[in-house]
């Protein structure tokens, strides 16, 4: 039966100044046939997994309840660290909060429809708080399922990659092709993983650039197929932020037990939850009361571009807490040895060592003009040909527009719908 469908392609950590005829032809064809949004913005943290949630609920994490890659989850004494892409961060999350996100996700929103497909080739946190109560069908490495998150028993082997995203893309295509959902998500590790991996503009990065742009064109000659069958198809090819290069990488964390904050280098009272281009300080115990000291200490760094704490973080998106602040590192002017613009200090937690694989190589997650510049181009009804759209849209907006083309009401959500832009 013919209805409307979104189809959604994420290349993870895409740049729009790294989109061009002679590197992604297929994306910079679909940029001129479609609507290109010249001014798109990611969220804050500008990393992947808080970015996912943002990209399926429409909101952002202030509302939706993931603050970013990592998390710092309370314990006596203070905090303890949790990696939020690790598979079992999904379990950790629920039994702490009683919950998952507090927010519908698109794949909740059409289980009435005709559903939702998900096929990602990145962490498990970012596929899965994608959909995170388990309304759509899931297609990923480490689980596949259905509504409901009744496993398959489907076992998929995609290494995060270039190979691994040639994998998903095929299992996506069967899956849309058969199931025709309402809407179908694909999420492709590339370029990040290599951007991460290699200097921004070396030959692996602009190789893996290429690899993703084939998988888009593949997914392109699926929606005309679809098209062509009378199916009313949306698609949008974006990404969920961009890069910068590393200047230096700072463990914030060591730096903090340096200066006194911290009475052990891994005790719970003072944690840093590192975000690539930012970070979040929890402070537990006794140390709680010195959070307004270290935030004036952290000022006075030379790798520290600001610092946020209590409402000022809800301005941002953030979920604000009395025991909490965060930084963005400090960004530099210039161009890394490829000549690509954009630099940024790195933050970890302890490590010294990582200066010399780092440096030059991309990092995000803090508020650089590059790394909270993601991609976005539509195609289908109420996005017309050749137009570019130069009023500020957001990652946020991707869900609401979804919902416009479906015939949904657009109700808890920040973003909105691009339609008619």
């Amino acid at each position: 039966m013919r209805h409307p469908m979104v189809v959604i392609v994420i290349c993870d950590g895409n740049r729009p100044d790294f989109i061009s005829d002679a590197t992604t032809p297929e994306m910079a064809a679909l940029k001129r046939t479609g609507t290109w949004f010249d001014n798109h913005r990611g969220i804050f943290p500008s990393a992947t997994r808080a970015s996912s949630a943002a990209i399926a609920t429409g909101s952002y994490p202030l509302h939706h309840g993931l603050r970013g890659n990592s998390v710092g989850l309370p314990i006596p004494g203070g905090h303890e660290f949790h990696d939020a892409g690790k598979p079992e961060f999904y379990d950790t999350y629920r039994r702490h909060f009683g919950r998952m996100l507090t927010r519908p996700a698109l794949a909740e929103r059409v289980a009435g429809l005709n559903g939702a497909i998900i096929s990602a080739n990145v962490s498990p946190g970012a596929a899965f708080f994608h959909d995170s109560y388990g309304h759509g069908h899931m297609f990923h490495r480490e689980l596949c399922y259905g509504p409901g998150r009744i496993p398959t028993g489907e076992q998929i082997t995609s290494p995060s990659g270039a190979e691994g995203d040639a994998i998903m893309t095929e299992r996506f295509l069967t899956a849309l092709d058969g199931m025709r959902p309402s809407t179908a998500t694909l999420w492709l590790s590339e370029p990040d993983k290599s951007m991460h991996a290699a200097p921004l503009g070396s030959d692996i990065h602009l190789d893996a650039l290429r690899g993703a742009d084939l998988l888009v064109g593949r997914v392109a000659q699926a929606v005309e197929r679809l098209r062509d069958d009378g199916h009313d198809v949306l698609f949008m090819v974006g990404s969920d932020h961009g890069h910068e290069a590393v200047t230096e990488v700072i463990p914030v964390e060591r730096r903090l037990f340096q200066a006194g904050f911290k009475k052990e280098l891994e005790s719970p009272e003072v944690i840093v939850t590192p975000q690539g281009g930012s970070a979040f300080i929890h402070f537990g115990g006794d140390a709680l009361a010195r959070r307004d000291e270290a935030a004036h200490w952290l000022r006075e760094q030379p790798w520290v571009r600001e610092v946020f704490m209590g409402e000022y973080l809800a301005s941002l998106g953030q979920i604000p807490s009395d025991d909490i602040l965060a930084i963005d590192m400090a960004k530099t002017e210039g161009t890394n040895i490829n000549g690509v613009p954009g630099l940024s200090a790195m933050a970890v937690r302890f490590s010294e060592t990582e200066d010399d694989i780092r440096q030059h190589c991309g990092v995000h997650g803090g508020r650089g003009a590059f790394e909270t510049r993601p991609v976005l181009m539509a195609t289908g009804r109420g996005f017309s040909g050749g137009r570019t759209v130069t009023d500020t849209t957001s990652i946020v907006d991707i869900a609401p527009t979804a919902m416009a083309h479906l015939g949904l009401a657009i109700e808890q959500v920040d973003g909105r719908a691009l339609q008619g832009r």
